[in-house]
């Protein structure tokens, strides 16, 4: 492979990003404006917004390359348009009441359901669901489809080069507790990640600097992934042990009200 040869490869490279960033912010943005103002229209356009970015992303009059066959060469489309209008969802998510989450939970599964879910987990690609900041919205779809859940491991070297908190606190995250995006890919997997002592010590640091509103839905999370499929009385005796075990004294007191709150997805709606 001669120069020129590495110039065209990395043009080709740079040009597919470029292509996939513009159509997020041509298609995406107005969805993420208009779920604002008007969630159940918001709503009925995510799968035509998903198709119609990645159908702009990935047309090339030059080669005559359908998106069809790039992503099925490609193993799927590239992450930028997926998680853009993922967190446009996830950004407004808190703020629906569960019908209009039902709702758009359900337009998300169409979209996922469609890909193999090692693709949508991460486990053979960068994946979809790793990229998903809203800690109510992914524990969400994680609990209707457990195999979607794309574990806590994807960003440990962010939290594993570091001995103490206030060097991951310095390089990974802002003066109002929430998480540089530059270096986080997804806030619920980062955060739930330091507050579990089987991953790492920093769980106490974390919970006293975190935005407490963030911290409040991550607790959430992680307690409707606990207990959204749970039933028998020994089971939830069981998982209020175990988060005990994991998660940071001071926040044991939040557990039971929110697993007797139990704001989570009926996940019997979605199978």
């Amino acid at each position: 492979m001669n120069e020129n040869d590495l110039k065209r490869i990395m043009a080709g490279i740079r040009g597919a990003f470029a292509a996939h960033e513009a159509a997020a912010a041509i298609h995406v943005e107005p969805l993420a404006r208009l779920i604002q103002d008007d969630p159940d229209k918001a709503i009925s356009q995510i799968v035509a917004t998903y198709n119609n970015a990645l159908d702009d992303a990935y047309h090339s009059e030059e080669d005559g390359k359908t998106r069809a066959f790039i992503e099925a060469t490609a193993g799927g489309p590239a992450e930028t348009v997926p998680w853009a209008l993922y967190n446009s969802i996830g950004a407004v998510y808190p703020f629906l009441d569960r019908e209009r989450r039902n709702k758009a939970l359900g337009e998300l599964l169409k979209i996922l359901d469609l890909r193999n879910y090692a693709e949508v987990n991460g486990s053979t690609s960068i994946g979809h669901t790793t990229g998903i900041r809203e800690p109510l919205l992914l524990s969400d779809i994680s609990i209707v489809r457990e195999l979607y859940w794309p574990g806590l491991h994807d960003q440990e070297y962010l939290w594993k080069k570091h001995t103490l908190f206030s060097e991951f606190q310095n390089e990974n995250m802002l003066a109002n507790g929430m998480f540089r995006q530059d270096k986080v890919r997804s806030d619920f997997l980062v955060a739930y990640a330091l507050l579990r002592s089987d991953f790492c010590s920093f769980g106490e640091g974390y919970a006293k600097v975190a935005e407490p509103d963030f911290l409040d839905r991550t607790l959430q999370g992680i307690v409707a992934l606990r207990f959204a499929r749970v039933k028998e009385e020994k089971e939830i005796i069981d998982g209020t042990e175990r988060l005990k075990q994991l998660l940071p004294s001071s926040l044991y007191d939040r557990i039971e009200p929110l697993r007797q709150k139990a704001d989570w997805v009926n996940y019997s709606l979605f199978n």
